[in-house]
């Protein structure tokens, strides 16, 4: 069931662990960004971001289809598993040769060319990470997708500030990762094995083709998403070079923390969510509604606390970092959208409206593509974010209006009314402390907020204690 007490323990489960990483990745990004300068700190997040990019576009959304099988035909675990991880496979090995081929042949100035080789070799890994990933989540077992997860990143920092504090080669900081990424693959790999399911290959491959078929939406669905969220970045890269590179990613990795909050929600709530819909659609379309009214309540705050803090928290940072302080601030603008987005795309694809959810990442990157050209030679990174922010906006919108024509039986945007007023009278209460002090006016702005809410009744204590106990 999606019900508030699942969705809390499995999402703290993700968010627990996440949390503990990025505070080791805010230290160590902090330190790489002192000690390599914005150019080399540029070359550095403009590989990672492209491993990153491939492992999201590599799995095709294999894992999210995976996981709703498993949860539909549970008896057929063995065979299931053993598909989806020839699927993993099988669509990895395409990206890996492109990758390696286009490496070579522009054959970039080091260290960018050894880097990148590397970071090819990690992302083959990445079938296997996504093959357990659909075992956890079919059975909502996040606690081991969380431990697993901070486990490579924990020896992939680790190595990284040993590295940096020894003035060794930047390429050993991704050999490191390298290393992180086969330990954290063969560890999981141990767990599904030993506690959910064995892999049984007794199939033909004429058996996948149907597979194949369904996933196109789903992998429609992880390529464009990735490609919308990140491309910016890219063609930032090309654009104005490293240095705006690495002004650019670190306000991303301040922005990180909040795309994974909806990345968990959207995690723990798909498989309950897939099991209502199957029951009972009526039900089902009851507990959307619920979900869309706390996404409402949670986006606009967040989306002002960030655009507080992020002068005084990047006024901490080295010198050249100036100017992302303001993109990171165009950034929290997406929380909402992205938030409620995070519902529309669960309830389209538990519904088996794949091509639906598909179409809206697919419009949301050719999006991004053209307003990134149009902006970033004028703005920068700060029009690389609002690019991004356009794109974000622009697919809710038509992903809300699918789930209106094919699932809904009325609109969701009222539900932002109250929510909106919230929003107005939190900002006022900013505006009025923020000359005094910016960590006094953030949970005062807060409360008032919070105050607001129950005034208005936009959610009451009621209706909480009601999702709470299901």
């Amino acid at each position: 069931m999606a019900h508030f007490k699942t969705v809390l323990k499995n999402s703290s489960y993700l968010m627990g662990f996440r949390i503990l990483s990025r505070i080791m990745s805010l230290v160590f990004l902090v330190y790489a960004a002192t000690k390599l300068g914005p150019a080399v700190f540029g070359v550095l997040s403009f590989v990672l971001v492209t491993v990153e990019m491939l492992n999201s576009i590599g799995d095709l959304g294999i894992a999210r289809f995976g996981a709703r099988e498993l949860v539909r035909g549970w008896g057929k675990k063995e065979l299931l598993a053993g598909q989806i991880l020839v699927l993993q496979v099988l669509t990895s090995l395409p990206f890996l040769a492109i990758g390696v081929m286009l490496v070579l042949v522009l054959h970039p100035a080091y260290p960018k060319f050894q880097l990148l080789l590397l970071g090819l070799a990690a992302f083959f890994l990445y079938s296997v990470i996504g093959t357990t990933e659909s075992v956890f989540t079919a059975r909502q077992q996040f606690i081991f997708s969380a431990s697993f997860t901070f486990l490579g990143r924990l020896i992939y920092i680790a190595t990284g500030i040993v590295v940096l504090a020894t003035g060794r080669s930047v390429i050993l900081i991704l050999a490191g990762y390298l290393a992180a990424t086969i330990i954290e693959a063969s560890a999981r790999l141990a767990v599904v094995v030993g506690k959910f399911t064995s892999f049984s290959f007794r199939f033909r491959p004429s058996a996948l083709w149907p597979m194949i078929l369904v996933i196109i939406p789903f992998a429609i669905v992880g390529v464009a998403s990735t490609l919308s969220y990140r491309i910016n970045l890219m063609i930032l890269e090309f654009i104005k070079g490293d240095v705006a590179t690495g002004v650019y990613n670190i306000a991303f990795s301040l922005y990180t923390p909040f795309v994974w909050l909806t990345l968990i929600l959207s995690t723990t709530i798909f498989p309950g969510f897939t099991e209502i819909y199957m029951r009972d659609r009526h039900l089902a379309r009851l507990n959307a509604w619920q979900w869309y009214r706390f996404m409402a309540l949670a986006g606009i705050p967040l989306a002002l606390l960030i655009t507080m803090v992020a002068k005084p928290i990047l006024s901490h940072f080295p010198a050249g970092y100036e100017d992302s302080a303001v993109i990171l601030m165009v950034m929290a603008w997406s929380m909402p959208p992205v938030f409620i987005s995070t519902v529309d795309i669960n309830i389209l694809q538990a519904s088996d409206h794949q091509r639906q959810a598909a179409n809206g990442p697919v419009l949301g990157a050719v999006a991004t593509v053209l307003l990134s050209f149009l902006m970033i030679p004028f703005f920068g990174g700060t029009g690389a974010a609002l690019a991004a922010l356009a794109s974000v906006a622009f697919q809710e919108v038509y992903f809300h209006w699918q789930v209106r024509r094919h699932v809904m039986e009325r609109v969701m945007y009222p539900l932002l009314l109250r929510p909106l007023l919230g929003g107005v009278v939190m900002g006022a209460v900013t505006l009025l402390l923020l000359p005094v002090s910016v960590w006094l006016a953030a949970p005062v702005a807060s409360l008032a907020y919070v105050a607001t809410v129950f005034a208005t009744r936009a959610v009451s204590g009621s209706e909480i204690k009601s999702l709470v106990r299901g």
